[in-house]
Formats: structure tokens, C-alpha cells, sequence
């Protein structure tokens, strides 16, 4: 198995199966359900079917509650996973995971209050434009 950084933001899944994995820091991530899948990505095209998925590092599951955020008083955008907020670098990120701008709670808080964690930026490594 192997890190695939080049495919960062990217969505795969096996022909025949139903989950759908995004690849975040070269390893694959499995969503947990179409709901989950909804609120954060814009669209279910460009899912590649690839049937070497396996030969990708497993990463940890995108959580259950997993949403995009960000607060009132920052335009920084957010995805809180598995506990930690993660910043997502730019626009071009956003559209490269093909986040869903439509998607993004608004929170009354401000940036310095949220006490979630921080976890590793969402950046576009390895993936050429």
C-alpha cells in the first residue's frame, strides 16, 4: 500500500460497492453514508471507479457528524471531522474536494472561542492544477 498525495481531493469507489472514498493527505477516507456525503460535497459526478482503491493507505473514516463551518467574524472555512477543525487553504481547495460552498454553517461564534482542536490544513500537496 502506498500514499497517493497526487490524488488528493479526489473521490473513488469500487465498481459494484457503495462506498465512496475521498482521498485527504494521500489516503482514503470512507464516507459513512450518503447523508454525510451531501453535506459536504457538491455533486455525486466525477467519482472514479478504480479498482485499485486497495492499494491506497487507509485513513480515519470521515466522522458521522462531519460538516463545513465557518464562524461570523472569519472567512476562513472549516471542516470539523472526527473532532478537530480543519482549515481548508483556499477557494481552489475548495473546489478541488469539491466542497459544497452551498453547505457551509455560518457559526455565532467567534474564531478565537471555538475550542475544537486543529487538525491538519486541507491543502492541494501533491495534486497538480
Amino acid at each position: 500500500m502506498g500514499l497517493r498525495t497526487d490524488l488528493d481531493g479526489l473521490r473513488f469507489r469500487k465498481p459494484g460497492e457503495d462506498t465512496v472514498y475521498v482521498i485527504d493527505q494521500g489516503k482514503k477516507r470512507g464516507i459513512p453514508n450518503p447523508g454525510v456525503y451531501d453535506a459536504l460535497f457538491k455533486t455525486w459526478d466525477n467519482i472514479h471507479l478504480d479498482i485499485d482503491i486497495n492499494a491506497i493507505d487507509d485513513g480515519p473514516a470521515v466522522d458521522q457528524t462531519a460538516i463545513l463551518f465557518r464562524c461570523y467574524d472569519n472567512p476562513k472555512v472549516f471542516l470539523f471531522d472526527n473532532g478537530k477543525k480543519r482549515w481548508i487553504e483556499s477557494p481552489a481547495v475548495m473546489d478541488r474536494f469539491q466542497f459544497n460552498w452551498n453547505s457551509i454553517h455560518v457559526w455565532n461564534t467567534p474564531l478565537s472561542a471555538i475550542g475544537y482542536p486543529d487538525g491538519p490544513t486541507i491543502t492541494k500537496t501533491g495534486r497538480p492544477d
